[in-house]
């Protein structure tokens, strides 16, 4: 001190107000630094009697644990708290709490307020963020703290519960109670999860309702043989490492479209209460990297489905000389203007059964074309079982419209009802209503007239040509009038018809319409984004025209001998087309100078 005010003495400076200053500047820092080492070691002697868990919203822990803190009543008592109308978890419903804002008789929905579209919301009361709760479990008390945390690709919630316990049993019974009360709620319910190409990682798409096997009605023994295949698999994973082989399993379901592929896959994942996780190969951003990546994250005992496998792919689903090359610029540059996706057959075969392939998963993959596809992408392996569907067949029509209309239960029967319900496993995931619903208008048919109604309907359904899609839309119309759904079905076979027609008639005009009097093109559709689109000819075969600007080639019938002077390929000399973006379209313009 004496040193400072020598130094300040000469500017004629009053060094007692320094003096003073510099005093309260070290007492004050004296004092908090004090303060700080207090709190801390205060801190750190409480916290060294707690057990603390952390849990992310990346993870199912935390779903359990917030829809069982939805549940407690505590949060009705509570001074701050968060409150919600949004789905808790990942089961898609908000869960009634203590202290919810509307009372128990304004919960039951009219059937007014269903039709109108005025549906009452549940409000749920949870823990705020970034505030320490307290509530009693079991003889002991729970801190709770959310918070919300920031990365690159955006934020997430995460759950940090402390306890004064001197081992871990509280908090493991905790989460196996919540984990339990999750599954109990959630048991009528599938989780969908969507491949995000961007990070390489499973995103939630949401939990949907599951679907009885009961209302799949396909061929006699398919549904009994792909379920019976499925649980066999899942209890052999002792029996696949004993003998060396990698525990994974496919079935490819083929066939024409609205037959019913993915129903049936929706309803075997209810029943073997598997999620299911669902890859879009055409997604913008897919890779062969980026296939692996996910590949690799499926969890076991899952359904991974590829849905329309034919038609998912920048190149051909084959590896012919034709589809299957390097890229060239061109190929490169049309990658580039369409989706950004550079995913390869091989890079697919890889991801299925390569080295970072999961195992313990049920890869579902359907195509509407099985032709197109490689014959190593569907060798056994990697689709281990097939399975064909066609368009719908008397028996099938007549089991459909069963299941669209109740019957009376017989004199026998309701006994057994009223005793409990029943045990069967195609009835076992039926979701429970969760409100009081209008009497139905539908009448209730005895068995005797639901069998002729059936029957008559069945017998007017043309065999293998009506897509089991197109006969639901019929029923659907008609869910309330089954006798006159039997007695219009006629009428409504012969429009569906009419329609085909005119649709048929539609593209032969537009095919007549091409500007290509030697060429009798029939269809054009996309072999890859990559290689472009190929306009197929019947007839004779003859040249192959590379048209340069629009990536078609087109094959040229000739209605004489082939000239041996003539190149059998030439590049047109100038040529404008258009090809649509869908996978399945006509060539809409193509130009007139063509040197054949």
């Amino acid at each position: 001190m004496d040193t400072i005010k020598s130094l300040l003495s000469p500017f004629g400076v009053n060094t007692h107000s320094i003096q003073d200053t510099l005093k309260l500047v070290v007492i004050g820092g004296t004092v908090e630094t004090a303060r700080r080492a207090s709190v801390t070691a205060w801190n750190g002697f409480i916290d060294s009697f707690y057990l603390t868990a952390h849990f992310s919203q990346e993870d199912y822990p935390y779903d359990w644990l917030m829809h069982w803190l939805s549940k407690q009543p505590a949060w009705g008592r509570s001074r701050e708290f968060e409150i919600t109308t949004r789905a808790v978890g990942r089961n898609g419903l908000t869960q009634t709490t203590t202290g919810d804002v509307e009372d128990e008789d304004e919960l039951e929905e009219s059937e007014e307020d269903v039709v109108q579209g005025r549906r009452k919301r549940k409000v749920a009361f949870m823990p705020s963020l970034d505030t320490e709760h307290t509530i009693y479990y079991r003889g002991h008390w729970l801190r709770i703290t959310r918070t919300k945390r920031f990365q690159d690709y955006g934020h997430y919630s995460a759950l940090k519960i402390s306890v004064v316990a001197r081992n871990n049993d509280i908090l493991k019974k905790l989460v196996l109670e919540a984990k339990r009360e999750y599954e109990k709620d959630a048991e009528h319910r599938v989780h969908i999860f969507m491949a995000d190409t961007t990070y390489g990682c499973w995103r939630w798409n949401g939990a949907r309702q599951k679907r009885p096997m009961s209302s799949i009605v396909l061929e006699p023994s398919v549904k009994e043989m792909l379920l019976a295949d499925c649980k066999d698999f899942l209890r052999s994973e002792d029996w696949y490492a004993e003998r060396g082989i990698p525990f994974r399993r496919g079935y490819l379901l083929h066939g024409v479209p609205g037959s019913g592929k993915t129903s049936l896959i929706h309803s075997l994942a209810g029943e073997l209460n598997l999620d299911i996780y669902v890859v879009s190969l055409s997604s913008k951003g897919m890779s062969d990297n980026t296939l692996t990546t996910l590949m690799g994250n499926v969890p076991s005992r899952c359904i991974l489905l590829l849905e329309d496998l034919d038609a998912a792919f920048t190149r051909s689903v084959s590896r012919d000389s034709a589809s299957t090359g390097a890229p060239t610029a061109s190929t490169k540059s049309a990658t580039e203007t369409n989706d950004g996706s550079t995913l390869s057959l091989s890079g697919l075969l890889n991801s299925l059964d390569g080295v970072a392939a999961a195992e313990g998963r049920l890869l579902f993959a359907t195509t509407n074309h099985i032709e197109r596809l490689d014959p190593a992408l569907s060798r056994p392996g990697r689709m281990d079982v097939w399975v064909n569907f066609t368009n719908a067949t008397k028996w099938q029509a007549e089991g459909i419209f069963k299941c669209f209309f109740p019957s009376k239960p017989s004199s026998a029967a309701a006994p057994a009802a009223a005793a409990g319900p029943s045990r069967d496993s195609s009835q076992t995931n039926m979701p429970i209503p969760k409100r009081k619903s209008a009497v139905s208008a539908v009448p209730l048919l005895d068995a005797e007239e639901l069998a002729y109604l059936a029957k008559r309907f069945a017998d007017a359904i043309p065999e293998d040509e009506m897509s089991v899609a197109s006969l639901q839309g019929y029923l659907l119309k008609n869910k309330t009038r089954p006798r006159e759904c039997v007695d219009e079905v006629a009428e409504w076979i012969v429009q569906e018809r009419e329609t085909r027609a005119r649709l048929k008639k539609e593209k032969e005009e537009v095919r007549a319409s091409l500007p290509f009097p030697s060429c009798n093109i029939t269809k054009a559709h996309l072999i890859s984004r990559r290689v472009g689109a190929t306009a197929r000819s019947e007839g004779e075969e003859g040249g192959e025209i590379i048209v340069p600007g629009c990536r078609v080639r087109a094959v040229s019938s000739q209605s004489g001998p082939a000239d041996p002077r003539r190149p059998r390929r030439q590049r047109a000399r100038r040529c404008v087309a258009g090809v649509h973006s869908s996978r399945h379209s006509f060539i809409s313009r193509i130009g007139p100078h063509l040197t054949i």
